[in-house]
């Protein structure tokens, strides 16, 4: 059976959304909908999407902080719907992280286009990094699945979670407000001091002198690893 690819489609325009949602569903997408900026970064705090397209402007929020927010944790390709039409907006957006822009109004079928060339760009793209090893580990990206010789190392929701933020920059450094799963705080960045010990716990032949995962003095934490 073959897997629906999955659509996160965040919009305040109730019409629009379900307008897009009948449609892409007969284009055989499985879509989810939401309608504002803090819904939609709960939704993304616990479910992974194959692609995610999202208006610029949306009264709890900012489109673009979204996006920041979305590519801390994954590659998932984004599209940016605007009614501005600006080329500085566009430009932004870019340099945040989206994708590709579709300027409101627009033709349903482009967006599918749209679509359906990004997958098509992002699937050939994560061939080659499907596997990422690190000393006797490899860490399956599409599974999100974590095995040493060939053994599962069982991970909680949490760590694989701050794991795979490792995995999507692996070799640079990543700070503990970058790691932190919510707006943060000193609690939150606690959290993610803990979240890596528990980490290290599981992956580290001697935790206190960690060869993976490593802490950057006065910066932050960096996954060591070369892909296979």
């Amino acid at each position: 059976m073959i897997m629906k690819k999955t659509i996160l489609l965040v919009d305040d325009d109730q019409r629009l959304r379900e307008l897009l949602k009948d449609y892409l569903h007969e284009k055989k997408f499985q879509v989810f909908t939401s309608q504002d900026f803090t819904e939609a970064k709960e939704i993304l705090d616990f479910f992974l999407f194959d692609l995610i397209i999202l208006d610029r402007m949306m009264p709890s929020g900012d489109g673009m902080d979204l996006i920041k927010h979305i590519k801390k944790a994954s590659k998932t390709p984004v599209i940016m719907l605007t009614a501005m039409g600006e080329d500085n907006q566009k430009i932004e957006g870019l340099k945040t992280g989206t994708d590709d822009y579709l300027s409101k109004p627009f033709e349903p079928e482009e967006l599918y286009l749209r679509i359906q060339n990004l997958l098509k760009l992002y699937e050939n793209i994560n061939q080659g990094e499907l596997l990422i090893n690190f000393g006797n580990y490899i860490y399956d990206t599409k599974a999100n699945s974590l095995k040493f010789n060939n053994e599962n190392v069982y991970l909680t929701e949490g760590e694989n979670s701050l794991l795979l933020k490792l995995i999507n920059n692996r070799n640079d450094t990543l700070s503990r407000e970058e790691l932190a799963e919510k707006e943060f705080d000193e609690s939150e960045l606690r959290k993610v001091d803990v979240g890596i010990t528990r980490l290290r716990q599981k992956i580290e032949k001697v935790p206190k002198q960690p060869q993976h995962i490593k802490t950057i003095r006065g910066k932050g934490y960096m996954l060591i690893c070369k892909e296979i």
